[in-house]
């Protein structure tokens, strides 16, 4: 008997209506018992891909809340030319669906408003856009289950920053981390603009990897293994604090840059970089690496971490010891840190993801664990 449209059902003079509505919108969604979508752009022999709605910010929230779900033409008629009482339940608009937004639709019909898997997520939403910028941030409250305020007028870098901050801080998910473009103002280590998830996360292919044979986990290596164990697994999580990233890492200083070329057709600097403990590698990178004194290079590598990269381990037996070796002896998606002062760093933009891997086992056993302040 009753509906609610978003469109003209909230108070935008009001500050307090429109915060209370963003804030709870996607479990009105929810808890709703049909959401209907009508798309204006889309004729009855159109498809849904034609429609401007899966580019828009707010309406991922829309898509993924409601249990059941109903998609008209811009006549009113249902779409998809048969007699449905869900299009979640319809594989075939489900599969379009799917398609349309990358989105795999064990997500679109069960989907649970959390943090875990944040990188997918951030992708999801990379595509599409809002009319306020700062919006971008606020339409992923729901998707995330996050409580934070609404703050009209400030920038699309802070609120994307807070959210990020938020997701790390509950969850610990470094994959926010892992992104190619331009850093934002709020913190070096979060993008400016959510459309760099576009790209996949780096995912190791195993081919280059330190296998297991090579190792010969004696008593020696044992006790490096549970001593670098122990380090991993009771560094403090990731957080933010006053802008600050207090981020674990295995850190390797690097010791070589020599410049290789620049690609003429985008002006961008290749380097050939070798830094402790890893293999050489060559880095793309938008600027050119600063002058240095004879002093060294203030530069690292790191990989990020968290303790729940271990899993639910205790302590190291010989099975664990081998499983860490081979995690760590896999290759990895780096960031490039410039150390500006005592244990504070700033990191630098690459053209492309630093793909590197430890230079042999030994650096595996020798891995320099370090919490990093990073602006």
């Amino acid at each position: 008997m009753w509906a609610w449209s978003d469109t003209c059902c909230i108070d935008k003079e009001s500050s307090a209506e429109l915060q209370e509505a963003i804030r709870s919108m996607f479990g009105w969604y929810r808890r709703s018992a049909l959401t209907i979508v009508h798309l204006a752009d889309v004729s009855d022999h159109g498809t849904l891909s034609n429609s401007v709605w899966f580019e828009r910010g707010w309406t991922l929230q829309e898509l993924l809340a409601p249990h059941s779900i109903l998609f008209f033409t811009q006549d009113w008629s249902l779409y998809g030319d048969r007699v449905s009482q869900n299009h979640k339940e319809d594989t075939v608009v489900l599969a379009e669906l799917a398609k349309v937004t990358n989105i795999p639709p064990h997500y679109l019909t069960d989907f649970r408003p959390r943090m875990e898997d944040a990188r997918s997520r951030l992708q999801w939403a990379s595509t599409r856009r809002t009319t306020r910028p700062e919006d971008m941030a606020y339409t992923l409250f729901g998707v995330f289950n996050l409580h934070m305020p609404v703050l009209y007028s400030e920038s699309k870098e802070n609120s994307l920053g807070r959210l990020l901050a938020e997701i790390i801080s509950q969850s610990g998910d470094i994959s926010v981390l892992d992104w190619v473009g331009e850093a934002s103002p709020f913190n070096s280590c979060f993008p400016a603009h959510i459309s760099v998830y576009q790209t996949p996360p780096y995912l190791s292919s195993h081919t280059d990897q330190i296998r297991p044979s090579t190792l010969n986990i004696h008593e020696q290596i044992a006790e490096a293994l549970n001593a670098l164990f122990h380090s991993l697994s009771t560094s403090d999580p990731p957080q933010l604090i006053g802008r600050r990233l207090k981020l674990p890492c295995i850190t390797h200083r690097m010791t070589a840059i020599q410049l290789n070329r620049i690609i003429e057709r985008t002006g961008q600097y290749v380097y050939y970089i070798e830094a402790e403990g890893l293999a050489p590698l060559e880095v793309e990178m938008m600027d050119k690496f600063k002058k240095v004194s004879h002093t060294g290079f203030p530069y690292v590598l790191v990989r990020p971490w968290h303790a729940k990269l271990l899993g639910s381990s205790a302590e190291v037996d010989g099975l664990a010891s081998e499983k860490l070796a081979m995690m760590l002896g896999q290759p990895f998606s780096a960031l490039l840190l410039e150390e500006l002062s005592q244990n504070e760093y700033r990191r630098i933009a690459s053209s492309s993801v630093i793909v590197t891997c430890p230079a042999d086992a030994a650096s595996i056993y020798g891995s320099n664990v370090q919490t990093l302040n990073i602006v």
